[in-house]
């Protein structure tokens, strides 16, 4: 009789063990769960605030400078002087 309580004993232990396992693994998810979300939602915020108007001055940027080449290269000598005036 001692061995089956012995290994009752040891079946209980186990059970505990497995116990704390399981509710460790699922907290580890959620964190995990959350720190992607979050990764997620800081990234939106970044492009929008950050890379979004950037991208658009860069591209400010080049559109004028085709529009100047254009202004100078098809441009009579008259539009060209009236420019440095300005």
């Amino acid at each position: 009789m001692e061995n089956n309580d012995e290994i009752m004993v040891t079946n209980d232990e186990v059970n505990e063990i497995e116990e704390i396992e399981t509710t460790t693994g699922v907290s580890n998810g959620v964190k995990i769960g959350v720190g992607v979300g979050l990764a997620v939602l800081l990234g939106g915020i970044a492009y929008k605030c950050i890379g979004k108007p950037i991208v658009a001055k860069i591209k400010a940027k080049r559109k004028q400078r085709k529009i100047d080449k254009a202004n100078i290269t098809i441009g009579d000598g008259d539009e060209a002087d009236s420019s440095i005036d300005e």
